[in-house]
C-alpha cells in the first residue's frame, strides 16, 4: 500500500528496520528530514512540502573525490555517463554539491508509489551503487541495523532549499 505523507512512509521505514522513528520537524526553510546510515553509507531523505508534496528527495552522500589527474576525471566522466545511460523514470543521478564538493547520488522517490519496503529496497540498491563508485565493498546487506536520526538538511542538500 501506497503512503500518504512523509511522516507516515519516514514511520513505516523505522517500522521495517527496527529502529524508533525519530520526531520530525520543518526547519527554517520548510524542509523535513532525516538520514538514516546503512551499512557505512549515509542517506538523507528530504521532503520539501511547500515545493514537492508528492516527491521524497533521497541523497546518499559519496563525499569528495579526492585523487587528481587523469583517475579523478575518469571517475567523474563515468558518473555522468551514468547519469545518461539509464533513461528512467526517477533515475538515480550523480552530482556534485558546489559548496562542500561533495559527490552525491540522488534519486527522486514519488511519494504516491511509496511504500516503506520499497524505501528500503532503495537505499540498498543506491548503497550498492555507491559503494562500486567508492571502490569499497560495505557490509553484506542486512548485516548491520541502520541508524536512523533526524536531522536538519546537511551540507549536500542545502542546495536544495
Amino acid at each position: 500500500m501506497a503512503i500518504a505523507s512523509f511522516q507516515h512512509l519516514c514511520a513505516g521505514f523505522c517500522e521495517v528496520v527496527r529502529v524508533p522513528a525519530p520526531s520530525l520537524w520543518a526547519d527554517a526553510d520548510g524542509r523535513v528530514a532525516f538520514h538514516v546510515i546503512v551499512r557505512g553509507a549515509t542517506v538523507n531523505l528530504v521532503h520539501l512540502p511547500s515545493r514537492y508534496p508528492e516527491h521524497v528527495f533521497v541523497v546518499f552522500d559519496l563525499g569528495r573525490i579526492t585523487d587528481d589527474g587523469p583517475a579523478s576525471a575518469a571517475r567523474s566522466s563515468a558518473m555522468l555517463e551514468a547519469n545518461f545511460a539509464l533513461l528512467e523514470l526517477y533515475q538515480p543521478t550523480f552530482s556534485r554539491n558546489p559548496a562542500s564538493g561533495d559527490v552525491v547520488l540522488q534519486y527522486i522517490y514519488p511519494l504516491f508509489d511509496a511504500t516503506p519496503a520499497g524505501l528500503y529496497e532503495l537505499i540498498h540498491q543506491g548503497v550498492d551503487i555507491i559503494s562500486r563508485v567508492r571502490g569499497f565493498a560495505t557490509a553484506p546487506f542486512g548485516s548491520e541495523p541502520p541508524q536512523v536520526a533526524t536531522c536538519p538538511p546537511v551540507g549536500a542538500l542545502h542546495q536544495l532549499a
